[in-house]
Order: structure tokens, then C-alpha cells, then sequence
């Protein structure tokens, strides 16, 4: 529409500066305000823009829309037609028309093994159905790994047999109690390659309970093996956790059988209630092992290194040992890795002390133990495995029936139950109603803050923290040596079918002039000094 003085021409939209960037704040502002809306906003939005169709007037609409539908459809049969063929191809089934075309061309007089050819050829043609081609080619492969698989297991099994019987007198050993049936064969091997390529062995053992981490059956394997040319050399680890009578009566109690040393392979863990043994240090004892280890290597005078197997229980000490030993020679650093919990060493180690003398390091391997097979002896291992430390905590199913024989072992000995309690400061257990178990977990979960919701104590993470401290020096306790009887002369000493009995004198006198031991803590009797506690 024009204007007065011009009605044909169009008025013009021009508007003043000012005006024009009003507008343009005014649009900004409230773009903005709508963004700050939408953050807040809950609702999900797609920032795709939603298509909008095909538009009403439009005057093929109808015909594009039922186009679009039968595509649909079509897309639809051939995904259910794929999976049929992908299913029979799987089960070797003959899908519907495989069979009407099989019917036809019988019919016409076509012979069976041209429709098993042309069949053949259907599924070669990857082009014509490619899925099912897959299908077949990975169903292919997996069978063959499958018969590989037990191929190699049937020449497993025979090569465990051929050992067995090779091997008089072997024993079956068992690793952690959690781990898998490899993870136990591939450690039963690795202590088998120790054993076969040791000189001389040394069974670490726990001085807190000796017996409990020692096995007759490993010690008849060490000495049946090279015809009775190993030697065996026991290590009473972690002296500074018992005092120094039961260390004496532990030394004297095994060396009826084998020669034994006292060592401290390491320093106690922080706020461990130990026992200073003054001689008994940790130069000392690891600097004795020594030249124990080299008097040996010199009296065989050997053209190669003397090869030094360290086995037992896992956390025992044995990587510690090593340590202690290449500590002498100045090393920067540990040769293995150690750890307060079990499962620190996986593999085999080799550790070069020098020319004459190597180390070999392996993991530790729970040894079988007698036992009925009934649950309630499988629980009792499993809690006694638990107190000594050869199962990590995370593989801990249920700590309390090893808190359970814990109690009861300290109990048997008098002032062990009051220095526990001391430890925590709790008052005495109430031991004529109830389970004292029990009651000593939830005092420990009060004092120590193991607390759930609501207040009520966490017995399994109470009984997880006695664990920890028994297994790290702050709970005081040990096993007293068992009193045998000595036996009248050597010849009742060993036995070829039953255990090893009696006073082993002529091997332990034997051995012990070999590693030259009778200035080296050799006689057990003078070695042993009076402790006192370290707090």
C-alpha cells in the first residue's frame, strides 16, 4: 500500500537504528532466558529436529506413505527369514523351503547327492546369505577348538599319570583354598621344579605354630627325590613373636628331626608386641643362614652355582628370607616382593647371590592335611588356614570360626585371654550364658567403631580386624612344642612305611658338619638367651 503523495509505491519497512537494536536485545534477552528455562527444565528433549512429515496438501501422500509401509514390512519378513536360516543353519535343521525344493527336484527325478551338492553350494555362496555363512564358519571353529582343548587335556592326564607313577612316594599338593583347579596344578608344578632343581631346600616355617605349617609328606618327597641327594634345612621364621623359652623348646623339639635355624628375615609390623632375643637380630640370623649356605657350597666344590629351593605356606616368610640373605650383599632395593597378606609371589623367582650360590623363590602352597571330608573338618581347615595367614582377607568367606579357634587356642594357655583382652580393653568375656565368640565381637566392634545402621555391630568386620591384628604381631600367641619321648638308638628312628618318629641324630649330625652348624647355633643350647618384651 503506498502513501499519500505516492499511492503505487510500497511503504517502506526501514526503522531507525535505535528501534533496530532493541529488537535485536529484546530477541537475545529472551533467547537467553529460554536456554536458562531449558537447563532447568527435568524433561528430556532430543536436540534432533523431529521431521515433520509429509505435508497434508501434498497429492501423492497416500501412495509415498503405503510404500513406505510395505518396506517396512518386507525389511521385517527378511529379518525373521534371516534368523530361521541362521537357526536351522546352528540345529542342522532344513528350513520350509529347502524342503519344498527338495520335493521338486526329487520329483523331477534329481538324485540325492546332487540336491546334498547344490545344498553345499547354497551355503558356500556367502553373497546369498552371508549371516548364515558366519554362522557356520564360527560354529566350524569353535569345534575345532573344542576337540583341541580336549586333546590337550587327555595328553594332560596322561602326563600327570606318568609322573605319578614315576614318581614313589610324591604327594598330591593343594594351593589356596579359593583358587581355581589350574591356578593349584600350575603351583603343585612350580613346587615340583623347586624340588627338582634344589640342592638344598629350606622349609620356612612359622614360629608362632611350627607344626601347623609343616608337613611330613613335603619332607618325605624332598628326601626320596634325587635318591636322598637333597638336604633339608628347617627355618624358624618370625622368632621375635614367641619368647624365648618356647623358641628353645620349638628348636630342640625339631632338631630331632632336621637341622634348624632361628631367623628373623624381617622388622615387626607397626605397634607388634615382640621379643628382643639380643643375639637373635636380624643381621645376625640372616649373616648364620649364610654362611651355613656358603660352607655347603664350598665342601661340594661343584663346577655350577648350588641352587637354594625356599618353600612353605604362603606368608611365612619366604620371599622375606630371600631378602634377608641379598640384604648382606648391600643390594638397593628387595630381589622379591613381599607383602603382609598371601599371594604376594605368583611364580617362580631365580635370585643370583653370586657365582656358587642362587636362590629360588616360589609361591606358597597349602599342603593337604588329614581330615575326615565332613563339613565340619572342612570349616576347621578353613579357620585354621585363616590363622595362619595363608588365605588373603578379600578371599575370606567367613572370619568368625577362625576368631572362634583363636579364642580357644588362647584360652588353653594361662594370661594369653587377659593380654588379648588388654589389647582392645575389654573386661573379661562372659562365658557361662551365651557364645563367648559372640560376645568378644561385639565388644570389639563397639570399641573399634565397627558399626552398621543403626548401631548394630558389624560381627564380620570385627572379626575381620582380630584377623588383621593376629596376623601382624598384635595379638600375642603361640603353640607350645609337643614332649616326645627320645628314641633308644638310630635304628628306631625312621621308619619306610610309617612317619618319621624319634631322635634323627645321625642326619642331623651328619647334615649339620656339612653346613658346618656346630658354631652356628648348632647345639641348641646355649644360643637362646632370656627376651624381654619390646612394647
Amino acid at each position: 500500500m503506498g502513501g499519500i503523495n505516492k499511492p503505487g509505491k510500497p511503504k517502506s519497512k526501514r526503522v531507525s537504528v535505535r528501534l533496530r537494536h532493541s529488537i535485536q536485545k529484546a530477541s537475545a534477552a529472551k533467547q537467553k532466558k529460554d536456554r536458562k528455562l531449558g537447563k532447568k527444565n527435568p524433561e528430556w528433549r532430543s536436540k534432533l529436529k523431529k521431521d515433520p512429515g509429509i505435508p497434508n496438501l501434498f497429492p501423492y501422500k497416500d501412495k509415498i506413505l503405503a510404500e513406505i509401509e510395505e518396506g517396512r514390512r518386507r525389511k521385517v519378513e527378511d529379518a525373521e527369514k534371516r534368523r530361521a536360516d541362521a537357526k536351522a543353519t546352528k540345529t542342522g535343521e532344513k528350513t520350509g523351503e529347502q524342503m519344498d525344493r527338495e520335493v521338486e527336484l526329487r520329483m523331477e527325478g534329481v538324485e540325492e547327492e546332487e540336491i546334498l551338492d547344490e545344498e553345499m553350494d547354497e551355503d558356500i555362496d556367502e553373497d546369498a546369505n552371508p549371516m548364515a555363512a558366519l554362522l557356520a564358519s564360527a560354529r566350524a571353529a569353535a569345534q575345532q577348538y573344542e576337540d583341541e582343548l580336549e586333546s590337550g587335556d587327555e595328553m594332560d592326564e596322561d602326563d600327570e599319570s606318568e609322573s605319578d607313577e614315576d614318581d614313589e612316594g610324591g604327594v598330591e599338593l593343594s594351593g589356596m583354598p579359593t583358587r581355581k583347579d589350574g591356578s593349584r596344578k600350575a603351583f603343585d608344578k612350580v613346587f615340583k621344579q623347586v624340588v627338582d632343581q634344589a640342592d638344598v631346600v629350606l622349609y620356612v616355617l612359622d614360629a608362632r605354630d611350627p607344626e601347623g605349617t609343616r608337613s611330613k609328606e613335603v619332607e618325605r618327597m624332598v628326601m626320596a627325590a634325587a635318591s636322598g641327594g637333597k638336604r633339608l634345612i628347617l627355618i624358624l621364621n618370625k622368632i621375635d613373636l614367641i619368647p624365648a623359652a618356647v623358641l628353645k623348646s620349638w628348636l630342640i623339639h625339631l632338631r630331632r628331626y632336621f637341622p634348624t635355624l632361628p631367623l628373623r628375615a624381617s622388622g615387626p609390623a607397626p605397634n607388634a608386641h615382640t621379643f628382643n632375643h639380643k643375639e637373635l637380630t636380624v643381621q645376625n640370623t640372616s649373616a648364620t643362614l649364610f654362611k651355613a649356605l656358603k660352607s655347603f657350597a664350598a665342601a661340594k666344590q661343584l663346577k655350577r652355582a648350588v641352587t637354594v629351593g625356599v618353600i612353605g605356606y604362603p606368608n611365612v616368610g619366604k620371599s622375606s628370607v630371600i631378602n634377608a640373605l641379598t640384604s648382606r650383599l648391600g643390594g638397593a632395593g628387595a630381589a622379591c616382593p613381599v607383602g603382609a597378606e598371601a599371594g604376594v609371589t605368583t611364580s617362580l623367582r631365580e635370585v643370583k647371590i653370586d657365582s656358587k650360590l642362587k636362590l629360588l623363590d616360589s609361591p606358597g602352597i597349602v599342603f593337604p592335611s588329614t581330615g575326615d571330608g565332613s563339613r565340619a573338618s572342612k570349616k576347621e581347615e578353613q579357620a585354621r588356614l585363616v590363622l595362619l595367614n595363608a588365605v588373603p582377607p578379600k578371599m575370606i568367606e567367613d572370619p568368625v570360626p577362625a576368631v572362634t579357634l583363636l579364642l580357644k587356642r588362647l584360652s588353653r594357655a594361662e594370661g594369653m585371654m587377659n593380654k588379648l583382652m588388654d589389647v582392645y580393653g575389654l573386661p573379661p568375656l562372659m562365658t557361662s550364658n551365651g557364645d563367648p565368640t559372640t560376645d568378644f565381637l561385639v565388644q570389639v566392634a563397639r570399641k573399634r567403631g565397627r558399626l552398621g545402621k543403626g548401631g548394630v555391630p558389624n560381627i564380620a568386620s570385627a572379626a575381620t580386624t582380630v584377623i588383621t591384628d593376629w596376623r601382624d604381631g598384635r595379638i600375642q600367641g603361640w603353640m607350645d612344642a609337643p614332649v616326645l619321648a627320645i628314641a633308644p638308638d638310630a635304628t628306631a628312628a625312621t621308619s619306610n612305611d610309617g612317619p618319621v618318629v624319634g631322635d634323627q641324630k645321625e642326619i642331623v649330625t651328619e647334615w649339620a658338619a656339612e653346613f658346618k652348624l656346630e658354631g652356628l647355633w648348632g647345639n641348641g643350647k646355649d644360643e637362646v638367651e632370656v627376651g624381654t618384651m619390646q612394647e
